[in-house]
């Protein structure tokens, strides 16, 4: 095949996935930095140029600099927590030899649930009347603490729920990097009679630094995206005391008057996470993905850590990890148990530890969850599947041009990468405006139209590491036979990578199904019952509004509870199955290259 057709089958497998970043992610991210020195009109409409006016005015505002402090303290304690917990965690795994898997398990429940109802799930723990927490420190003549209430005490609230919700991911990450270490290094370490101490500092952690260093960076973003479980916490209103930089951004952004301001916030917002963007990048190791390197890297740091010396017996050690395993699947599982038993109070009003009807309660209460979440469950059941479809369409040929082709050398997937680091809400009112102007707002044809954004740039890094697994033989074979490029990648890649599409098209579902943000923003009302379908509002909005839209009346706790749980079973299930390769789509050709 000449040079020109070559480049010409990359072009144009790559060509839809190329128009659709450019139309969907680039024009919005140009759109908000224009707007950030520009005089908003209506419906964020350019009314010409103010300068840096609107950044002197939002570094003026005493909201903002605490909020920016906040985002900081946060991002940071969320971080620091994650990491350690992740490393204990990771080497108790591997110290012990029975109850592996049901400790991973029980460790990565939180996963398996929509960051809507994780918000759910700690309002429950943490009510003064209802919640487990405040119960324990009346039982023992401690004062109780107003973990949502009191402004002293909020943000923290935040972190620890934050902590329970990130840390699974992280620990899995680093549990990855552990179980790469090959034995023969262990064993040679305890030949030369290193102590515990120096088996970690001078053998483990230096190996598992790359997988470290990831976990670290990928929770930060997590951390300065985050904005679901603040806006069910906060009610859908402001408070200074626990506000993030998403959630500063987002509640200014449709106020008249300071839209500039969120977006000049929105720019700083991008340029944070533009600074981890490039840092993931480089963690993730592209050149090795695309097969690009022109000399084997070494894949580990050279790193020694001062630490004094000491030794634990290893029937020490052995209690220590199952001491910390338990305590820390305890702490996982229990907020999700305590929601489970809320569900069963037939009343709906919380009285009691144990519900008094628990069967009775639990149909109750999942029927009233059915019958009033139906709408909002239909329009997430039938959206999340279509933009998994149109995600492939677009993402599986361009991971085969960049895999393959080589196309854009690492640039193309770098683009895709960085996308993936990009908070929601850097989308937002570019995306907001086009939806508005095209008349598709409170329709799915909408949320079917912008959230192939969240999806592809995971798709994309999945499918193009178990692309590389395909033997070129493969092509060059189908080649031979008379086909072109093209042809081979549909008539014979295709049908091979079937799982790994699957794989990709669960994730798609996945993110979908539990996104909240442009959901709340662009639906205005549930699924009418009507066709063509208009009401958008998806099932993370309608747990979200049972307490957000229902301050000020007596929550049916019961009736949340159970919500919470019935949204959070399909994610169960995609979980379930997606665990496995939730590593080895980031992991594969990347850091383990």
């Amino acid at each position: 095949m000449s040079n020109w057709s070559y480049r010409n089958a990359a072009l144009i497998l790559a060509l839809p996935f190329i128009i659709y970043l450019v139309v969907f992610t680039l024009y919005p991210i140009v759109y908000s930095i224009i707007l950030s020195f520009s005089k908003v009109g209506l419906l964020y409409n350019f009314a010409g140029m103010v300068g840096v006016e609107n950044y002197m005015l939002l570094f003026s505002n005493p909201f903002f600099l605490k909020t920016l402090i906040n985002t900081l303290i946060f991002a940071f304690s969320v971080t620091a927590a994650d990491i350690v917990f992740s490393i204990l965690l990771a080497l108790s795994i591997e110290r012990i030899a029975r109850g592996k898997s049901i400790f991973t398990t029980l460790l990565t429940s939180p996963l398996m649930l929509p960051a809507v109802v994780v918000a759910v799930v700690w309002e429950i723990i943490m009510d003064p009347f209802v919640g487990p927490l405040d119960y324990i420190l009346r039982l023992l003549h401690f004062p109780t603490i107003g973990w949502l209430a009191d402004p002293h005490v909020m943000l923290l609230s935040l972190i620890i729920i934050t902590i329970w919700q990130t840390t699974p991911f992280a620990f899995l990450l680093v549990l990855a990097g552990v179980q790469a270490i090959p034995p023969q290094l262990k064993e040679a370490a305890m030949v030369d009679g290193l102590s515990t101490s120096d088996m970690f500092t001078q053998v483990t952690l230096p190996l598992i630094l790359p997988s470290v260093v990831v976990a670290v960076l990928m929770t930060l973003i997590t951390a300065f995206r985050t904005f679901d479980v603040i806006f069910v916490i906060d009610s859908g209103g402001f408070n200074p005391s626990n506000a993030l930089l998403v959630y500063y951004a987002y509640i200014y952004a449709f106020v008249p008057g300071y839209q500039g301001i969120a977006m000049a916030s929105v720019v700083i917002l991008a340029g944070i996470s533009t600074i981890l963007g490039i840092l993931f990048i480089k963690a993730m190791g592209l050149e090795s993905r695309l097969g690009l390197e022109t000399k084997k890297k070494e894949r580990h740091f050279r790193l020694r850590v001062s630490f004094p010396s000491f030794n634990i017996r290893p029937e020490i050690s052995l209690a220590l990890a199952y001491l910390i395993l338990i305590f820390s699947a305890t702490f996982a599982f229990f907020p999700i148990i305590w929601t489970l038993l809320t569900s069963m109070h037939y009343s709906g009003i919380v009285m009691s530890i144990l519900p008094h009807h628990p069967i009775q309660g639990l149909i109750k209460n999942f029927s009233m969850a059915i019958s009033q979440g139906a709408p909002y469950l239909i329009v997430s059941l039938v959206v999340a599947p279509v933009v998994a479809a149109l995600t492939i369409i677009l993402a599986a040929p361009a991971a085969y041009s960049i895999a393959r082709f080589k196309l854009g050398g690492t640039k193309l997937l770098a683009w895709a990468l960085y996308l993936y680091t990009v908070p929601s809400m850097v989308y937002l009112v570019p995306i907001y405006t086009l939806i508005t102007k095209l008349g598709l707002t409170n329709t799915w044809w909408a949320l079917m139209l912008i959230y192939p954004i969240f999806t592809l740039p995971l798709s994309v890094w999945i499918l193009t590491g178990f692309y590389n697994d395909v033997p070129k033989e493969i092509d060059e074979s189908a080649l031979i036979d008379g086909k072109s490029r093209i042809d081979a990648f549909f008539d014979i890649i295709l049908p091979i990578i079937r799982p790994a599409l699957a794989v990709a098209a669960f994730f798609a579902i996945l993110s979908s199904y539990t996104e909240f943000m442009f959901a709340l923003t662009l639906g205005r009302t549930p699924y009418l019952f009507n066709f063509p379908p208009t009401g958008s509002e998806t099932a993370t909005v309608f747990v979200a509004s049972a307490l957000v839209y229902g301050s000020g009346e007596v929550v049916n706790y019961g009736m949340l509870a159970a919500a919470g749980l019935l949204v959070s079973v399909p994610v169960i299930i995609i979980s379930a199955f997606l665990q496995k390769y939730i590593i080895k789509g980031l992991w594969v050709g990347g850091l383990k290259g």
